[in-house]
């Protein structure tokens, strides 16, 4: 893929609308580790390998994709808030301008638009729970693999309280099996399938506005 196919992908990402867009009116990426992730599972869902993401200190990571971020705040298409941290990225005037979807495949644009919508919404530990216990292969030079299998139940449980996932999702994040699941969730005094919790299925069927 050429940098500029990358960098429409990458400005497309940023600038789409949450697939609900009143849960989320502002349509940044939360941080550099999210955009990360949020495309994997794109790439994964999509039969896409030519992002070329390789297990890194902090699960999955492209170096295609790391660049194209730079190019594009280079050139005043993005802004990212506390470049050598975690902070926001978002579309300027001029990069939602420059975004040609046209270019871009309809299959991709909708999986990006699930992922973005799911995961943008996650905190630091879910993000991180939900892509190392879904994606294992990608934690091999992980640094924080304690810190992932520490978080591993309390997130998936909060992430099936939040209605970010499923029970049976929730089930396989926690690492504890549907049963044991249950169980744990009885002992914290929550009743497993609790008809008060609902699950968000985010299944976009339009190309997302920008």
């Amino acid at each position: 893929m050429n940098n500029e196919l990358v960098d429409q992908y990458t400005l497309a990402l940023v600038g789409m609308e949450h697939a609900e867009p009143e849960r989320m009116p502002d349509n940044s990426i939360r941080g550099k580790t999210w955009l990360q992730k949020i495309m994997y599972v794109v790439c994964k869902s999509c039969g896409n390998d030519e992002f070329d993401f390789a297990p890194y200190k902090y699960g999955m990571y492209s170096k295609e994709l790391d660049e194209s971020v730079r190019r594009c705040s280079d050139s005043g298409l993005i802004c990212v808030h506390r470049p050598d941290g975690d902070g926001a990225i978002h579309l300027t005037e001029k990069g939602r301008k420059s975004v040609d979807i046209a270019k871009c495949d309809k299959n991709m644009l909708l999986s990006m638009q699930a992922a973005k919508s799911l995961l943008n919404e996650l905190d630091y530990r879910e993000l991180i729970v939900y892509s190392y216990a879904l994606f294992p292969e990608m934690t091999e030079h992980s640094e924080i693999v304690d810190d992932f299998k520490s978080w591993r139940v309390d997130a998936a449980t909060s992430m099936y309280l939040g209605g970010a996932v499923s029970f049976a999702l929730a089930a396989r994040i926690s690492g504890l099996g549907r049963e044991g699941f249950e169980d744990y969730l009885r002992l914290d005094g929550i009743e497993p399938y609790t008809p008060l919790v609902r699950t968000r299925i985010v299944m976009p069927t339009k190309v997302p506005k920008f």
